[in-house]
């Protein structure tokens, strides 16, 4: 192999189950530091088995051996990007601007006393998993908070039926408020969904989207998994939003997405909608969470050169990927 990559394993705690196909609490993963020429640079593979990934240790075997699954692939790009930067002393974020993001939240209430009072118009929640409970709680908190604006992410979980009766039970009052629903209807229905799904509300596509096609209202892009900008000149000439979004990964994952995120909005800002580059609150803070500082609707990347996070990866202990 050309380049000499280390690895970092780590893991990450959530407050409580992440999506809709998940129940665990624990999620591990690998940072990557990768030698380009003398200058380190840095990348996250942080899968989700439960959505389709190759597990951790069957993506770093395969980087071992020369072989690049969509997430080491990604993280790979990543490291590259980060050590051009570092080389030259600068920022990855220098003279970009990231879009703003809406709340990933849980189904909790102070989550959202906590979103509202930092400033968060939109917000997303993972659904699917108890209907009828998330259907009484979004109720609940569209009430008292009416000025929000709903994103409900189904990760592939519910027939249409389904899909259709959690709708039918939020009320028409708090149907106005949703944006879009994502990925509704189960793996496999997604790539041809319509622009509009029941009760007429936009339909977005995330984990299929290379493949989508019909009249999908919108594009959840996941820089971990997707290079944005060919799928942005695609979207664009076909006049549907985008969303760029992390993979509820490392901060250093977190903070790719974030720079994709803000390359893309400089190329195609008519088409970058509000994103969902603020992941790191759903995590027990650690050293890297708290470099990105509170959750905000502004994405605030971590000091440093690249991606940031300089003092805390050289600290890290590292281990050659053999």
């Amino acid at each position: 192999m050309k380049n000499k990559i280390s690895i970092h394993p780590y893991t990450m705690t959530s407050s409580g189950s992440l999506n809709a196909k998940s129940a665990r609490s624990e999620h591990s993963g690998a940072l990557i530091r990768v030698d380009h020429e003398g200058v380190f640079g840095y990348g996250s593979i942080h899968p989700w088995p439960e959505l389709g990934d190759e597990s951790l240790d069957e993506n770093l075997a395969k980087l071992a051996e020369g072989y690049f699954t969509t997430l080491s692939a990604r993280a790979m790009t990543c490291s590259r990007a980060d050590a051009a930067a570092r080389r030259e002393g600068v920022s990855l974020f220098e003279g970009l601007v990231v879009p703003r993001s809406h709340a990933t939240l849980m189904m909790d209430e102070s989550d959202f006393v906590a979103a509202v009072q930092t400033g968060f118009t939109t917000v997303k929640v993972k659904v699917g998993r108890s209907p009828a409970m998330e259907a009484g709680f979004i109720r609940e908190q569209a009430m008292l908070y009416p000025e929000l604006t709903w994103r409900l992410d189904f990760n592939s979980s519910l027939d249409a039926e389904a899909v259709e009766s959690l709708l039918t039970e939020l009320g028409e009052e708090v149907r106005d408020q949703i944006d879009f629903i994502e990925d509704a209807f189960l793996s496999g229905v997604t790539p041809w969904v319509n622009a509009l799904g029941p009760y007429d509300i936009p339909m977005a596509v995330d984990r299929e989207v290379e493949d989508a096609c019909g009249g999908y209202g919108v594009a959840v892009i996941k820089p971990a998994l997707n290079e944005p900008l060919p799928l942005l000149e695609r979207i664009a000439e076909e006049g549907k939003r985008a969303v760029i979004t992390s993979y509820m990964d490392h901060p250093v994952g977190q903070s790719f997405a974030a720079w994709e995120a803000a390359r893309a909005f400089h190329s195609f800002p008519d088409v970058v909608d509000t994103c969902g580059l603020i992941t790191h609150g759903l995590f027990e803070q650690d050293e890297f969470t708290a470099a990105l500082g509170k959750p905000l609707p502004d994405f605030k990347p971590a000091c440093g050169t690249g991606l940031g996070f300089d003092e805390l990866l050289e600290s890290l202990p590292w281990t050659p990927l053999s």
